[in-house]
């Protein structure tokens, strides 16, 4: 073990990449591990119908950060300078709180239709007003982490990681423990994570704060700039966020319960994806934006061999134990969820090749080659839900193995652009200066 550490600190010092993505996975790492030891006791505090409950909200408040920046904050990678990308930072911002305003109203205006939706459930409706504060802090954690990522401050981002998920947790088991044993307790120790998190990342984020220099472009001549990012992105984050909400809306139809055993199988087996999801995917981003001419479909192909290595045995382990691990873990009620599991493996672990690749679309201004796949990505799993005649479960087989084969369609697209550019074809997006 000694020899192994010595080797990777040695890897490391002579890769400034893979030194990031350690970074960023040690902090991720920390965190993960925070959720499962903690989720073990959440799931014996909570009930499936409280997960299911927090589940239709969350699902409603992604769909929501998904238009709320107008993707300005993943733009701010791209600009030759910090300055501009400041400007695009406070555009992002105004765009998030004009979402989070008109969020609030919505869900207070549709209230007592969510009561009478979900058969009464005045614990669910309780919950839409607040919808504003959600998506500003998600929002707004997403637009700060952005900038870190510009200036490669990967250790902020980690740290970051592990105060939300930590802060969120503790606050829910807290929240718990003084009696607060139901959806609202869950939701509260939710802000709270976000609420300490945005802090944090805002408080050391000085030069945002700073006045703009007077030669600083204007809001509205960035906007129309990178314009592209809100019209061919922006349609794509909706899909992917509608394609995700979806899925647990639809299921929520049967009952809350069932949505709550989903996801909390989707949430644990997210854990090993974004463990190096999360990290490769952002190191890579900037990578991207800087690579030149001749050498991306080279990174690109290392990426996704990569990814198929590391997927590989940890979901085979993953499918032939889920159904008993779950019920081991996170008690009795739980079996459900072992199930989904072991359905969603093959999607899931498709997941971890594609999505560090994801940005070469981006970088490559080639938004609209991903914005039709994500089209087809979006309309498969919730046509299968929708018009299945089987039970949940297989249906959820059905569904997994669709997504899967999608992915390897992505994988083949994310290379061809790669290929087109290198070869010379289309243009790239404006880029970092370091």
């Amino acid at each position: 073990m000694k020899r192994l550490i010595e080797k990777v600190r040695t890897l490391a010092a002579k890769s400034p990449v893979l030194a990031n993505i350690l970074t960023l996975m040690s902090g991720t790492a920390v965190s993960q591990v925070a959720t499962v030891i903690l989720a073990i006791f959440l799931a014996r505090m909570f009930t499936t119908a409280d997960f299911g409950r927090v589940a239709i909200y969350n699902s409603v408040v992604a769909m929501l950060v998904a238009i709320a920046s107008l993707r300005y904050d993943m733009t701010m990678m791209l600009p030759k300078t910090d300055v501009e990308a400041r400007v695009l930072k406070k555009l992002a911002t105004r765009s998030i709180i004009t979402v989070s305003i008109i969020s609030s109203v919505a869900g207070i205006a549709l209230q007592d239709w969510i009561v009478e939706h979900y058969d009464g459930d005045t614990l669910l409706g309780a919950l839409f007003p607040f919808l504003g504060i959600s998506v500003f802090l998600i929002s707004e954690v997403a637009v700060l982490q952005y900038w870190y990522n510009r200036q490669s401050n990967y250790k902020r981002i980690a740290i970051n990681r592990v105060q939300q998920t930590v802060g969120t947790s503790v606050g829910q088991l807290a929240l718990g423990g003084v009696g607060l044993k139901s959806a609202m307790g869950l939701f509260l120790g939710t802000i709270l994570g976000q609420g300490y998190a945005w802090v944090n990342l805002g408080l050391r984020a000085k030069e945002l704060r700073e006045p703009l220099p007077a030669d600083a472009p204007r809001i509205r001549d960035m906007a129309r700039r990178y314009i592209k990012m809100p019209l061919l992105n922006g349609p794509n984050a909706i899909l992917d966020a509608i394609r995700l909400s979806g899925i647990n809306l639809l299921i929520g139809e049967a009952s809350l319960s069932s949505v709550g055993q989903f996801n909390m199988a989707w949430r644990m087996l997210l854990l090993p994806v974004g463990l190096i999801q999360g990290a490769v995917s952002q190191v890579f981003f900037q990578k991207l934006s800087t690579v030149e001419r001749g050498n991306m479909e080279r990174i690109v192909r290392f990426v996704v061999k990569r990814g198929l290595l590391l997927g590989l045995i940890p979901f085979g382990i993953l499918f032939a134990i889920s159904p008993w691990i779950f019920t081991l873990v996170f008690g009795a009620q739980w079996a459900g969820a072992g199930d989904f599991a072991r359905a969603l493996t093959p999607w899931l672990m498709l997941m971890l090749v594609t999505s560090p690749i994801s940005t070469v679309f981006v970088v490559t201004e080639r938004q609209l080659v991903v914005l039709i796949f994500a089209t087809f990505y979006c309309a498969v799993p919730l046509s299968i839900l929708y018009f299945s005649p089987w039970e949940l479960l297989p249906t959820i087989y059905l569904m997994s193995a669709a997504m899967a084969s999608l992915l390897v369609i992505n994988i083949v697209l994310a290379i061809w652009v790669a290929h087109q550019f290198d070869q010379g074809v289309g243009e790239k997006a404006p880029v970092i200066m370091d």
